[in-house]
């Protein structure tokens, strides 16, 4: 059995009152890659703080074994004031470097010492050159295999003057050179464009050391973890295998648990009935039954909050055109840079969504900004419909107020907002985002980056839109609220246009994928499809075009209307349809008929008596109830031609 690389061993922390860790044990082995996940505000960024020995635990203790090399990347890395790039990367073979001197001193303490050199000093020398012959005699090869990995250049650059994306590549650098037993890293896909992730997936896959992994990059999780840790309340709960792995082991517990709850609230009913009747408290028995009872009250209502699902949906507008924005030869470039769009030509119907797909630097906001017509092009024309309602977030977060309340920056000083589906409290809508009535009248400057997002996905969700806009909407966000915004997208009628480094968000909501191809004119080439299809329709592509003769209008991208599918049923589905539907309504009068016996308190009074047999036939009625519902929406499905 493999060892324990670090381990933590009923280690509480606390921040007040609040136990953000509450007696969490857990040990991570050697040759093991844990991926860890859990809500914002669950105690990740605590766990690694601890694991980084920058905070102590209020109780327990953190166990690294002695002898591994261990690194540590946090979600925001730090690095020496005025510290050069190569300085940076020396810093992280400050270890070796130490090795090498202390080689020189050995050497001339040997030297001078002649036949009475201490014996210690011998058997120190061999266990420096051991460790010298496995690293290298020399840092410089070292130092240039860490630049060309990460595609760092300039190394005299200043590290503090670098853009988060390029800060991130310099502490995975850092990382890398150490060639740790034992690495734990926060976030570490936080500001990478995607071919760095990619990077970072098959240096991670490649890893053999100790590794535990904290990240909402759920395609990351996927390929690299073989153990999945999901932090909750304070305590751990362990599932094996990748991401894909712990979603279905978690849907079959919450489908159990579902089931154990939807139990409990049916006794709960029939416990609640035998006290209105008026049962007198006069016996011990009667007393401790009415006890049970508020127990059971207090637990259902506990399990019932935690699994309640908030459904949230973008407003839809009232745009009926199909064209909504037509860019015809547009071209763009800030003064002495180089050209971004190159001759672009794009058309933006109603239902696409799209993503955007490129490195850092390749304008893809710029080409928003564009669109949008917060810049004028170089080049070309950018024709939108008059009537174009447009919702936007941008990279920066600027359309937030830091003076205002978040309570204020969401229906400013309205206490009611219509959500399209109807009007609600303002400050009863944003607890569904996370933020506690009492934390509403918070300053926005004191909102972190995932709360800041999470508000003004709040402010979004109010506004009518034709167009979408989001630049970067999953920056800070935790996995379940992820879920919730890409059922939140993939419901919204309108156009969608997007930039994210979620590979997995992207692959789930996007329909076309704007690629930015760096040698192409134009810059950018439109495929029907997510961007995990790119490479391969870009090679498809490639092939189909290279017989063929030159376009007249090279590079320009048209998008044709897909043809819809044929839809409809054959006449044998209309009629298994009509059965179907029958079979529903005779289902739900059955349920309705058996929930009517379980909620009588005599059904369950003696063994033989009626409550005992409908249960059973309630659970038999609703699992063929739901195979129904299955064969229904398929059907469905197929008769609206989706």
């Amino acid at each position: 059995m493999p060892s324990i690389a670090l381990s933590l061993i009923n280690v509480t922390k606390r921040y007040g009152a609040t136990a953000i860790l509450d007696g969490l044990s857990f040990g991570l082995f050697q040759g093991e890659k844990v991926g860890l996940i859990g809500r914002n505000g669950a105690g990740k960024s605590t766990l690694f703080r601890l694991l980084s020995g920058d905070e102590a635990p209020d109780a327990g203790s953190v166990v690294v074994t002695q002898g591994l090399r261990i690194a540590r990347l946090s979600q925001e890395p730090h690095f020496a004031p005025g510290a050069s790039i190569r300085q940076a990367l020396e810093a992280a073979l400050a270890d070796h470097a130490a090795f090498l001197a202390r080689h020189g001193e050995i050497h001339d303490r040997l030297h001078h010492a002649g036949a009475g050199a201490d014996a210690r000093l011998f058997d120190e020398l061999q266990t420096i050159e051991h460790h010298l012959d496995h690293w290298g005699w020399d840092l410089t090869p070292r130092l240039k295999a860490a630049a060309t990995t990460w595609g760092l250049v300039d190394l005299e650059a200043e590290v503090e003057s670098l853009s988060g994306g390029w800060r991130k590549r310099v502490a995975l650098a850092q990382a890398w050179l150490k060639e740790p037993d034992v690495l734990v890293l926060d976030e570490p896909t936080n500001h990478l464009d995607p071919e760095q992730v990619e990077r970072l997936e098959a240096w991670l896959q490649a890893f053999e050391g100790a590794l535990l992994l904290i990240t909402h990059d759920r395609h990351l999780l996927d390929a690299v973890a073989t153990r999945m840790l999901e932090l909750e309340e304070g305590t751990l709960r362990s599932y094996e295998g990748g991401y894909s792995d712990y979603l279905l082991e978690k849907s079959d517990r919450e489908f159990r648990e579902a089931r154990l709850t939807e139990h409990m609230q049916n006794r709960l009913r029939r416990e609640m009935a035998w006290l209105r009747r008026g049962a007198k408290a006069r016996t011990r028995k009667s007393k401790l039954r009415i006890e049970e009872v508020l127990e059971l009250k207090g637990s259902v209502e506990d399990r019932t909050r935690l699994e309640a699902r908030q459904e949230l949906a973008f407003a839809k507008g009232g745009n009926r055109s199909d064209a909504l924005i037509r860019a015809e030869g547009i071209r763009f470039a800030y003064p002495g840079g180089d050209e971004l769009l190159g001759h672009l030509d794009l058309s933006l119907q109603r239902g696409m969504r799209i993503a955007l797909l490129g490195p850092n630097g390749c304008g893809k906001s710029t080409l928003l900004k564009v669109l949008l017509g917060e810049l004028e092009p170089s080049g070309g024309a950018v024709i939108r419909h008059p009537k174009l309602a447009v919702t936007a977030i941008s990279q920066g977060r600027g359309e937030l107020d830091g003076a205002r309340s978040i309570l204020d920056n969401l229906a400013d000083r309205a206490a009611i907002v219509d959500t399209g589906n109807g009007t609600i409290l303002a400050h009863v809508y944003l607890t569904r985002f996370g933020f506690p009535v009492v934390e509403q009248s918070r300053p926005a400057s004191t909102l972190s980056g995932g709360e800041r997002n999470r508000l003004l996905l709040a402010k979004a969700m109010l506004s009518p839109a034709d167009l979408l806009v989001l630049d970067e909407p999953t920056n800070d966000l935790d996995i379940p609220t992820l879920q919730n915004l890409e059922e939140a997208l993939l419901g919204f009628g309108g156009t969608l246009v997007l930039v994210s480094h979620d590979r997995f968000f992207l692959d789930q909501v996007a329909t076309h994928t704007l690629a930015w191809n760096e040698g192409g004119t134009p810059r950018w080439e439109l495929y029907e499809g997510p961007p995990s299809t790119v490479r391969s329709l870009r090679k498809a592509r490639a092939a189909a075009q290279a017989p063929a003769k030159a376009d007249p209008t090279p590079g320009a991208i048209r998008l044709e209307a897909a043809k819809p599918k044929k839809a409809g049923l054959s006449q044998k589905e209309q009629r298994r349809l009509a059965e179907v539907e029958q079979g529903l309504a005779a289902f739900q009068d059955r349920l309705a008929t058996l929930d009517a016996v379980l909620a009588d308190p005599a059904a369950f009074l003696r063994p033989d008596s009626a409550g005992h047999q409908a249960l059973k036939d309630r659970d038999a009625a609703q699992a063929e109830l739901e195979l129904l519902e299955l064969e229904w929406l398929e059907l469905e499905e197929k008769r609206a031609g989706g």
